[in-house]
């Protein structure tokens, strides 16, 4: 009852604080770095028109650095932060080089992008975008076959939606060790063979090539690691762990010939023997876990916060990660 209520009073109460200043105001009271961790832009989690809203916002009010300055601060024994923000993209989208680029580009603020040189390279979708957009087209009678030979002990509700039932395929996937997971998804594969991807969901979930990727100035986006095929890598052995970690900067300097020195967590995913590895190969390292980054803070687990769909709740975060 109290958090059906909180919920809905909080889109006034956010956008009140943004409409009288109070949001910027109590921003400044924190000294800290925010480091804000988008995905795909130009979709419904973050409307082209939103994001170039809140690029706007960060210009007119605070400071944009890169990734590295914000490291060169954090380890300056008399820097200190103010109200610096990072901006970091996951996954090396289409979108974010045809949509969020552009808009960059045009306030002049850095960014890093964290690719996939395997999933560029091939030219196909992260496995959780294409396995749940096949899912959404399936039928009952599919989804009901895949519980069942997979032994899956939640199934679907009654009048649960065809997208509740494939995020609870895809949460329970994420669970699995890769082997399993990938024997899933050619099941999947194989009940869907007629998926036909819209122009839409291209635009949603495709991967950049490395003409665009190579494309992106190296003045202002940072190039970092995402893996070489987005694996979740505390489900791996540990050998195939650290090859997805080290192999994925190697071929990244390879192709686009500029410095890959930042990683970042698959699906925030991670235990102290990957800690361990990507402190062996990167500078620094990026989570998805949700708060600011301080001065002092371990620089292979930096808190993240995610990038909301409205410029209100945005300004909010900004002191209420």
């Amino acid at each position: 009852m109290i958090k059906s209520l909180k919920r809905k009073i909080a889109p006034g109460v956010h956008g009140l604080s943004y409409a009288t200043g109070v949001s910027r105001l109590q921003t400044r009271r924190i000294a800290a770095a925010r480091v804000f961790m988008y995905h795909g832009v130009g979709g419904r989690y973050c409307p082209a028109n939103v994001f170039e809203s809140q690029m706007k916002y960060l210009k007119d009010n605070f400071t944009v650095i890169s990734l590295r300055q914000a490291l060169e601060m954090s380890s300056d024994p008399n820097g200190r932060f103010g109200t610096e923000v990072v901006l970091t993209f996951d996954d090396g989208l289409r979108n974010n080089y045809s949509v969020a680029y552009p808009i960059l580009s045009r306030y002049g603020l850095p960014a890093t992008f964290f690719v996939c040189p395997g999933l560029i390279e091939s030219q196909q979708w992260q496995w959780p975008f294409d396995i749940k957009q096949r899912l959404l087209s399936c039928n009952k009678s599919d989804l009901e076959i895949l519980y069942s030979t997979f032994r899956m002990d939640e199934r679907p509700v009654e009048n649960e939606t065809s997208k509740g039932a494939a995020e609870k395929i895809i949460a329970h996937m994420k669970t699995i060790k890769t082997d399993e997971r990938q024997r899933m998804e050619r099941f999947i594969r194989s009940i869907t063979r007629n998926f036909n991807p819209t122009a839409r969901q291209q635009d949603l979930y495709s991967t950049m090539n490395w003409e665009e990727l190579a494309a992106l100035s190296p003045d202002l986006i940072t190039i970092g690691s995402h893996t070489v095929n987005h694996p979740i890598l505390t489900n791996l052995p540990f050998e195939e762990m650290r090859l997805e970690i080290q192999d994925s900067r190697r071929w990244l300097e390879q192709r686009l010939n500029r410095p890959v020195e930042y990683f970042c967590y698959p699906n925030g995913d991670y235990d102290e023997s990957t800690v361990t590895v990507v402190a062996e190969n990167y500078k620094a390292a990026v989570t998805t876990r949700p708060g600011f980054f301080n001065q002092g803070d371990d620089v292979y687990q930096i808190n993240r916060i995610p990038a909301p769909d409205r410029l209100s709740l945005f300004a909010w975060r900004m002191f209420r990660p």
